[in-house]
């Protein structure tokens, strides 16, 4: 993962490959592959839906590439800090938003973490153990952003990050999202019922391939869901 002043970028080459590899130890296991991709895939600053059924490797290509597992077959390049956000992100349960953004951030990036807890309505005063799922999400999405806040390039792979959050907390996160979106690359795993499909292209899993769609600005999710085996 390397990071410099320069735009942020995913490389994904022809021929890379994703699963899992054959276990030897503990019963064994044999090689899972999920998907490869049939031509090279370029992700340049913006959003990037990634669309599969369930089992097809949405989450596998998010840690693959943020180099969590490896891939089976080439390699992904990434420039860029790259941060992935599993949606079961969890923080201390006695611990209010605020201290944590407090331990986490410094200056600039505390008060912006602050100012995104009030735009997307987030108690910052109550412990993170009595939080719902929506406003637990609410927290690892503003720690997410805080970290990109003031500099660049940075790489957010997001796991199904509005699965809790209701309408009017989603819209906030796109403005937000909008607003700092020249250096950033955001890969986003939706749901297939999530109505937020804003995007500059997606990446399909369907058949064993990994492929991009050119998107022009807004995802037509029931041509494209019809699409996905």
């Amino acid at each position: 993962m390397n990071t410099s002043s320069s735009d942020p970028s995913v490389t994904i080459p022809e021929g890379v490959t994703i699963g899992y590899r054959s276990r030897k130890l503990l019963g064994g296991s044999p090689e899972t592959l999920l998907a490869t991709a049939e031509r090279q895939i370029s992700l340049t600053p913006g959003r990037h839906l990634l669309l599969a059924r369930n089992g097809r490797g949405k989450t596998t290509l998010l840690k693959t590439i943020a180099r969590i597992i490896p891939s089976l077959e080439g390699e992904i390049g990434c420039d860029g800090t790259v941060q992935f956000v599993d949606e079961d992100l969890r923080f201390d349960n006695e611990l209010k938003p605020k201290q944590i953004f407090a331990a986490l951030f410094k200056n600039g990036q505390r008060a912006f973490a602050m100012e995104m807890a009030e735009r997307i309505e987030l108690d910052v005063n109550k412990p993170y153990g009595k939080l719902s799922k929506g406003n637990r999400q609410k927290v690892g999405l503003i720690v997410a952003e805080a970290r990109t806040y003031g500099d660049g390039p940075h790489i957010l792979l997001l796991d199904e990050p509005f699965s809790g959050l209701d309408f009017a907390a989603r819209e906030k996160v796109d403005e937000i999202w909008k607003e700092n979106n020249d250096h950033i690359v955001r890969i986003v795993c939706v749901h297939p019922d999530e109505p937020t499909l804003k995007a500059d292209s997606a990446l399909l899993i369907r058949e064993g391939a990994l492929e991009q769609l050119e998107v022009d600005g807004e995802l037509d999710w029931m041509e494209t869901k019809h699409s996905l085996n």
